[in-house]
């Protein structure tokens, strides 16, 4: 297929340098972009969001937990009630004849945890769970056994500050799990939300990039564009200049979630959620360089808006994968194999490694292999995306056929 004179880029005479060139291509975006209505509408409605949620969770939620009891741990009832209230949790509680009785109320989940042992004796509380026992009430039972412990304490030996110490010290309880996990459940929701809200802002401002490709390519604008700049240094700019507006907005949204989470008592961990704010921040950047010049890179090829979701489909399929992969696996072992490996391979690793940061099982060294192995990745793509965006930019019509957007004269 020839191609016609008016398809072709003009010869011209760029004055700007590279780097300042994709910096006011970029600056064009992030300030077209931060003052549309869209943008400020989206981000009140996600905080608006996550304020409900919280509210919900706090005020409306029911958060009872149920502790069963056996003739020796009864006596800490008063104890835990009193330590439930003071911190804004109710406990129901349930007789349990032994371990046994116990193990099935947990089982069938009747029972939340089961405490046994000697309160006040020589031998130490216990805590029985299924799986997970939740932060919030492993704080009300170690604050019940503690004050119990320091009761006793009290009677025996009067004020003796080093004994009461050594005593709450000795209280605290052990908890045992009928089927261990890798992960806190606390760890494993921090894990998920990461790798969702990160999947959500690739999707959402890749799928901008896209159409504000087909936008200044139906309009012509792309033809005065390219007339100061070339093809790749615009291609650039628009991924930085749009990959900005998404991290201002993740940044205000995952700073809210980390706060309504934290309120709610859903995250008893807060270097945690910062850290991984900061690690969703980082990979953001990596895997919104990687997808997004492949979006764009397919939304060159074609002149109407109706024709992008066809073009960029397989891109998304590329993107939902590993989220898709994350919610099955993780849920049921956060520990996978499969999921570490994927995670330091590109296109999954943008998705998968910021849920296993979040959870604690990712080691030093596997993010700093996955992020490099992104970014020579990134690196490939833009040369193989460039070429494609210059190929098919300025050709208006039918679509763009793959071969010809990837030969090296179009």
């Amino acid at each position: 297929m020839k191609q016609h004179a008016s398809d072709r880029v003009p010869p011209v005479s760029y004055r700007l340098s590279p780097a300042r060139a994709v910096g006011v291509v970029a600056r064009r975006e992030i300030n077209t972009r931060l003052r549309t209505k869209a943008f400020v509408v989206s981000t009140l409605g996600l905080l608006l969001g996550l304020a409900v949620y919280a509210f919900v969770v706090v005020f409306v939620g029911d958060d009872t937990r149920t502790v069963a009891l056996d003739r020796q741990t009864a006596a800490l009832r008063p104890a835990l009630t009193a330590a439930a209230e003071g911190r804004g949790e109710e406990l129901r509680f349930r007789q349990a004849a032994g371990r046994a009785e116990a193990e099935r109320q947990l089982r069938d989940g009747d029972a939340d945890a089961y405490l046994h042992g000697s309160p006040g004796g020589s031998g130490r509380l216990g805590i029985l769970v299924e799986r997970d026992l939740n932060p919030g009430l492993e704080r009300v039972v170690r604050a019940a056994a503690q004050q119990d412990a320091v009761a006793r304490e009290l009677e025996r030996s009067g004020l003796d500050q080093e004994r009461l110490s050594a005593s709450a010290e000795r209280a605290a309880p052990r908890t045992e799990a009928l089927e261990a996990t890798s992960v806190r459940p606390d760890r494993l929701v921090l894990g998920l939300a990461a790798s969702g809200l990160l999947y959500l802002f690739l999707v959402l401002f890749g799928i901008v990039v896209a159409q504000g490709v087909v936008e200044e390519k139906s309009s012509r604008v792309v033809e005065l564009l390219l007339s100061a700049v070339r093809p790749w240094q615009l291609l650039i700019g628009k991924i930085v200049g749009v990959g900005v507006v998404g991290l201002v907005q993740l940044v205000v949204v995952g700073g809210a979630a980390v706060t309504a989470a934290r309120a709610a008592g859903l995250l008893d961990l807060p270097d945690a959620g910062v850290g991984t704010l900061v690690s969703v921040a980082l990979w953001y950047v990596l895997g919104f360089f990687l997808f997004a010049t492949l979006l764009a890179a397919a939304a060159a090829r074609v002149s109407r808006q109706e024709e992008v979701q066809s073009v960029v489909q397989p891109v998304m399929l590329l993107m939902a994968a590993p989220f898709i992969l994350g919610i099955t696996l993780l849920t049921k072992d956060p520990a996978n194999p499969l999921i570490e490996a994927l995670s330091l391979v590109p296109p999954f690793s943008p998705v998968l490694m910021p849920a296993r940061i979040a959870m604690g099982t990712a080691p030093l060294w596997q993010p700093a292999l996955a992020a490099l192995l992104t970014l020579a990745a990134v690196a490939v793509l833009v040369r193989l995306g460039g070429r494609v965006y210059s190929n098919s930019v300025l050709r208006n019509g039918a679509r763009v056929r793959l071969r010809e957007a990837l030969s090296r004269t179009s």
